[in-house]
Protein backbone atom coordinates (compact mmCIF):
# COMPACT_ATOMS: atom_id res chain seq x y z
CA UNK A 1 0.00 0.00 0.00
CA UNK A 2 1.59 3.10 -0.82
CA UNK A 3 1.78 5.74 1.73
CA UNK A 4 -0.92 8.61 -0.42
CA UNK A 5 -3.08 5.24 0.03
CA UNK A 6 -2.59 5.01 3.76
CA UNK A 7 -2.87 8.69 4.15
CA UNK A 8 -6.23 8.85 1.92
CA UNK A 9 -8.00 5.62 4.03
CA UNK A 10 -6.49 7.68 7.51
CA UNK A 11 -8.39 10.77 7.02
CA UNK A 12 -11.83 8.93 7.66
CA UNK A 13 -10.61 6.58 9.99
CA UNK A 14 -7.68 8.49 12.22
CA UNK A 15 -7.79 5.68 15.42
CA UNK A 16 -6.78 3.27 12.80
CA UNK A 17 -2.89 2.24 12.64
CA UNK A 18 -1.58 0.79 9.39
CA UNK A 19 1.94 -1.45 9.11
CA UNK A 20 3.14 -1.59 5.62
CA UNK A 21 5.21 -4.07 4.43
CA UNK A 22 4.73 -4.29 0.53
CA UNK A 23 7.70 -1.93 -1.19
CA UNK A 24 9.09 -0.92 1.51
CA UNK A 25 12.72 -0.06 1.14
CA UNK A 26 15.77 2.00 3.38
CA UNK A 27 15.14 4.52 1.14
CA UNK A 28 11.53 5.28 1.36
CA UNK A 29 10.95 3.30 4.86
CA UNK A 30 11.01 6.75 6.67
CA UNK A 31 8.29 8.35 4.79
CA UNK A 32 6.16 6.02 6.05
CA UNK A 33 7.00 6.53 9.26
CA UNK A 34 6.71 9.73 9.13
CA UNK A 35 3.30 9.30 8.43
CA UNK A 36 0.83 9.79 11.70
CA UNK A 37 -1.80 6.54 10.37
CA UNK A 38 1.56 4.46 10.28
CA UNK A 39 2.68 2.57 13.54
CA UNK A 40 5.40 0.55 11.71
CA UNK A 41 7.04 -1.11 8.68
CA UNK A 42 8.20 -4.43 7.83
CA UNK A 43 10.22 -5.34 5.12
CA UNK A 44 12.74 -7.82 3.64
CA UNK A 45 15.80 -5.37 2.43
CA UNK A 46 17.84 -5.72 5.94
CA UNK A 47 18.12 -9.62 5.22
CA UNK A 48 19.02 -9.44 1.42
CA UNK A 49 19.13 -13.11 -0.03
CA UNK A 50 22.50 -13.67 -1.00
CA UNK A 51 23.82 -12.54 2.36
CA UNK A 52 21.28 -15.23 4.41
CA UNK A 53 22.80 -17.86 1.50
CA UNK A 54 26.54 -16.68 2.08
CA UNK A 55 25.69 -16.45 6.34
CA UNK A 56 26.93 -13.19 6.07
CA UNK A 57 24.95 -12.36 9.48
CA UNK A 58 27.72 -9.62 10.65
CA UNK A 59 26.38 -7.56 7.20
CA UNK A 60 22.46 -8.38 8.17
CA UNK A 61 23.12 -7.60 11.69
CA UNK A 62 24.58 -4.38 10.50
CA UNK A 63 21.54 -3.86 7.96
CA UNK A 64 19.12 -4.32 10.56
CA UNK A 65 20.74 -1.66 12.93
CA UNK A 66 20.56 1.00 10.65
CA UNK A 67 16.83 -0.77 10.08
CA UNK A 68 16.36 -0.05 13.49
CA UNK A 69 17.11 3.62 13.37
CA UNK A 70 15.04 4.61 10.98
CA UNK A 71 12.25 4.25 13.74
CA UNK A 72 13.86 7.34 15.99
Amino acid sequence: MTILKIKAMSAPLPEVRFCPTGGITAANAGDYLACPAVACVGGSWFVPADALRAGDFASIGTLCKEAALLAE
